[in-house]
């Protein structure tokens, strides 16, 4: 029998540097497949938290319009003469009809979208304590309360007493997280605040990846496709206009007033265009030399400018009244700035570029969707972001 054997010299082995060149090769092929999965998946997740924040558009929308055409005779009449007392307890006296009944508008679309839990609890409680110590009793009744009795339910509490509840919603609401609250104010206003002739929203509209409870603080926020409370800013004027007289009350004394000096620069507004599409240009000199007015300089409820005239008008000079005492960032918005609802999420990399809707404190106008730094350095935050108004969620305005 013939015996084959192979020889040392005939079995070759890898060497060093072909093993590295192979490896090297495998860890390529599997960076570009992770980067192209890494892609399609935030993809997805783009597309999906356009679709939520359209879905809660278009109902914004239609109780937005039913607050429009309910608010008349009587109702405003009713919330006028509210206006008229918070003003006089304010000793601001003097105020014309035309523009209490703007601000009497504006407060009570504060009160039915709120996007601070402050804007509810401070009028339902002006003089008497609520249930549950700063959060609004609509809030408890409508949310927190059925939300803590299904959790205790759910824990083997067959018949919850009222007792009980108070309790669970007491220690849930003690998790509270800031960041949260707009979101949440939003879907309590949309699910359970006044509808005005419009259907209840179905519990059933949202799903577990649209709406959850992310702080525990037995309140549901709306999130996105990574699990993040959407952030709600309803008049968000200082991403408009970044940089108003501040403090904005009027000096009729000063020719040269700054308040009465103002323009969006190029830059503000093509910042403001990457979270808002569709925004009006900067105005053109007319032949006779005189320069429109800047239509994003106009508030939309009051095109005319009453509101301003009146903080002009009554600035404290000569014994009057401070208007601003009232009107002003805090309680509302800027004046004479264009607004429209904004509902936002940070993105993949959840990187908002704006403040806090609550963050109001120290100069702050988080309320108003001020930017958290200045223009240049917040604009690449912006570029991920999806918004009910910006091309990322197919807006057409």
């Amino acid at each position: 029998m013939t015996s084959f054997r192979t020889t040392g010299a005939d079995r070759r082995a890898f060497t060093l540097v072909e093993l590295l060149i192979v490896i090297g090769i495998i860890a390529i092929l599997m960076s570009l497949t992770f980067s192209v999965m890494y892609g399609l998946t935030t993809q997805a997740e783009s597309e999906a938290t356009a679709a939520t924040i359209r879905k809660i558009d278009g109902v914004l929308q239609q109780r937005i319009d039913a607050f429009n055409r309910a608010f008349k005779g009587a109702r405003a009449d009713a919330a006028a003469n509210i206006v008229r007392l918070k003003l006089a307890q304010q000793n601001i006296h003097g105020v014309r009809d035309e523009v209490i009944e703007i601000l009497a508008r504006k407060r009570s679309y504060r009160f039915e979208f709120p996007q601070r839990m402050a804007e509810r609890y401070i009028e339902e409680h002006a003089s008497t304590s609520s249930k549950v110590p700063g959060m609004a009793d609509s809030v408890f009744i409508a949310v927190a309360a059925p939300y803590a009795r299904d959790q205790l339910i759910a824990e083997g509490t067959a018949n919850p007493t009222d007792a009980d509840v108070l309790g669970r919603v007491t220690s849930n609401w003690a998790k509270h997280d800031d960041k949260t609250e707009s979101a949440e104010m939003l879907y309590f206003a949309l699910t359970a605040a006044a509808s005005y002739g419009v259907g209840a929203v179905d519990n059933d509209r949202f799903t577990d990846r649209e709406v959850a409870d992310t702080d525990e603080d037995g309140l549901p926020e709306f999130i996105d496709a990574w699990g993040q409370p959407l952030r709600y800013y309803r008049w968000p004027t200082r991403l408009i206009d970044m940089n108003p007289p501040t403090p904005f009350q009027p000096d009729l004394t000063d020719p040269s007033d700054a308040t009465d000096v103002r323009a969006i620069g190029g830059l503000e507004r093509e910042t403001a265009g990457l979270l808002i599409r569709g925004l009006s240009p900067p105005p053109l000199t007319l032949p006779n030399g005189a320069l429109p007015r800047d239509l994003l300089l106009t508030d939309p409820d009051d095109p005319v400018g009453r509101l301003y005239s009146e903080l002009e008008r009554l600035n404290g000079a000569n014994g009057k009244p401070v208007f601003a005492t009232e009107f002003n960032e805090t309680n509302y918005h800027t004046p004479d700035t264009w607004h429209t609802p904004l509902i936002i999420s940070g993105g993949a990399d959840e990187e908002l570029g704006l403040l806090e809707p609550t963050d109001d404190s120290g100069g702050n106008f988080g309320n108003l969707a001020q930017l958290k730094s200045s223009v240049g350095s917040v604009r690449d935050s912006f570029t991920d972001n999806i918004t009910n108004r910006n091309r990322s969620a197919g807006a057409r305005r």
